[in-house]
């Protein structure tokens, strides 16, 4: 069961750049208890060697995840930026984008890790699921449209 909470939904978050992002949400998985305290570290230096960046339409995103060995339980961490910040491409790692939503994974099992984000491909191929991602004013009303979106519910 992947743990999805209104402590790990961040809206309008401030941060200068992608490290500073991937530091924000691990420390929300962390202070669950749901990631060791490395986690952070750990996606952050995957991120450096396998980028997670999207060109998705009517943003880009990001879904920054590290290995299964720092969880200790399944989760999904989310940052609606208040700015753009620069992720490198997954299809083309010389490429920056600005990205806008930042979803961490954080999955015990590389199966589970595959549905995940197979469903979030699927959600977020669709503009205008993620313009009403965006457009959550609360992380309570973030956290049921992305439950139920995402078949969680």
């Amino acid at each position: 069961m992947l743990v999805l909470n209104e402590a790990l939904v961040l809206l309008n978050l401030e941060a200068p750049d992608a490290r500073a992002v991937i530091e924000a949400l691990a420390g929300r998985l962390h202070a669950q208890a749901l990631v060791s305290a490395d986690y952070g570290q750990q996606t952050y230096t995957r991120e450096l060697e396998h980028p997670t960046g999207l060109p998705t339409k009517p943003f880009c995103i990001a879904f920054p995840h590290a290995d299964a060995q720092g969880v200790h339980e399944s989760a999904l961490a989310v940052a609606v930026l208040r700015h753009p910040v620069p992720f490198r491409n997954m299809g083309d790692a010389e490429e920056e984008l600005l990205v806008s939503v930042v979803l961490m994974l954080a999955n015990k099992s590389p199966q589970e890790q595959v549905q995940t984000l197979r469903n979030l491909a699927l959600l977020f191929g669709q503009p205008d699921k993620l313009a009403a991602l965006r457009a959550q004013v609360d992380p309570p009303a973030a956290v049921t449209w992305l439950k139920q979106e995402l078949g969680l519910s």
